[in-house]
């Protein structure tokens, strides 16, 4: 009978110890934090004052919009052409007479009050503390926004664009107005940027700067330095006078002096699109959008430190400044919810580190995992897999004794708050 040569490593090592960077690789719901990782926010069901909001039977909202003025917060949405309202912090939505073509565009204004204008091109309507009425007065718009003291719409596509403003405090009144033309090569208008005082034209291929003196003839317009790669209209956002933006290249930030690009390296490859959406804040960036084949919301850090993924929908992703502060609401699964820190309940972390012998047949003996949490652990290389599931409270010796040329691990957290410490991976060259 032949006895299998057991492997003898001496006290101080004997193996080719590797630690496995913690902020490589794919995460979804692991935020990176002192060097390891946490699980982080969820989108998880909104609950106000009022309650939670409900939708009637078989609505499933494609854009939400907020209202907050010095005594009230309530919501609209948008369902299958319809408007739907709930005039409170929470509570039922109820169909309107109001209905769209396509979901419709939103200025937040002031005018009698703070107030909502929506339109979809083609008819206008104001969001107020009473209600969703229509509008007389407001030429139909397709992008607008509110600088100045004026509001500033403007509609359908193409280079040959024109701008149109109302009188000076007096939203309602176009006829005191005037218009701007727009034709240059630069495209479609896709949003306007109120960012410090300084108003701001998205265009499909640029940015450009408005700079309003007061008359019709004492506006000067210049063009900003940028991507010319196109940009994605439903994505631009601002927070402390700083924009953020999908173009075909990713993410970009603008703050008035160029455009710098934001987690070129990212892992899975984000994939901006026509449907792409995001929101800022807080010093983060949410972005809902294709990535790497599967759609999920981006958390992306606004200073380049750091981002993952979140299994989410993110439908009509909005920033809306709630009762209890600034926060991001999306529909998920019909139901409106708001991001909350720390909230998440299982996270993963997928990684593939280098070969540590250059591809030469090699041994996973041994994986040190540090943490806190309910883990399932898997290791797998171009020979096999092996799993572990653990309760760890401090750090774990794992025993694969995998063979194989390359190897990736998975890290699953299952329920709860958990943290991973760090995890080192042990070698040997194949015998």
């Amino acid at each position: 009978m032949m006895r299998a040569k057991k492997r003898a490593f001496s006290s101080a090592g004997g193996l080719y110890r590797t630690a496995v960077a913690a902020e490589g690789g794919r995460r979804t719901g692991f935020a990176a934090e002192a060097g390891g990782l946490v699980t982080g926010g969820a989108f998880l069901p909104y609950e106000g004052k009022d309650g939670k909001y409900v939708f009637p039977a078989g609505c499933l909202p494609e854009e939400v919009y907020f209202l907050r003025t010095s005594s009230a917060f309530c919501a609209a949405a948008y369902a299958g052409g319809r408007m739907y309202v709930c005039l409170g912090d929470g509570g039922a939505f109820t169909a309107s007479d109001v209905t769209f073509v396509r979901a419709p565009a939103c200025v937040r204004a002031y005018g009698e009050g703070e107030l909502l204008i929506l339109s979809d091109g083609r008819s206008v309507c104001r969001f107020t503390r009473e209600g969703l009425s229509s509008c007389a007065g407001i030429p139909p718009f397709t992008c607008a926004g509110y600088a100045y003291d004026r509001l500033w719409t403007a509609v359908g596509g193409g280079d040959a664009c024109t701008v149109r403003f109302s009188a000076v405090m007096d939203i309602f009144d176009f006829d005191g107005g005037g218009s701007i033309d727009l034709p240059d090569g630069r495209g479609a208008l896709l949003s306007f940027v109120n960012a410090d005082n300084v108003f701001y034209l998205f265009r499909q291929y640029g940015i450009q700067k408005l700079t309003a003196k007061g008359r019709e003839d004492e506006f000067i317009l210049t063009d900003e330095d940028g991507s010319s790669e196109r940009i994605f209209g439903g994505s631009v956002c601002a927070e402390n006078g700083r924009m953020y933006f999908l173009c075909e290249g990713g993410l970009c930030a603008f703050g008035g002096s160029g455009v710098r690009r934001l987690y070129e390296g990212f892992s899975p490859v984000l994939v901006p699109g026509e449907g792409a959406r995001a929101a800022v804040c807080g010093g983060k960036i949410f972005v809902s959008a294709d990535f790497g084949g599967r759609h999920a919301v981006g958390v992306f850090r606004a200073d380049g430190s750091d981002g993952y993924l979140l299994q989410a929908e993110g439908a009509g992703l909005v920033c809306a400044q709630a009762p209890g502060g600034l926060r991001v609401f999306s529909c998920e699964e019909g139901a409106l919810c708001a991001y909350s820190e720390g909230a998440g309940s299982s996270a993963s972390w997928e990684v593939s580190p280098p070969s540590p012998f250059g591809g030469e047949e090699t041994v996973l003996e041994e994986l040190l995992f540090s943490g806190e949490g309910d883990f399932a652990v898997e290791a797998e290389s171009d020979r096999g897999m092996r799993r572990f599931e653990f309760v760890c409270r401090g750090t774990k010796r794992l025993r694969p004794a995998l063979a194989g040329t390359r190897f990736s691990f998975s890290v699953l957290a299952r329920g709860g708050r958990a943290r991973v410490a760090g995890m080192t991976a042990g070698y040997s060259r194949r015998q």
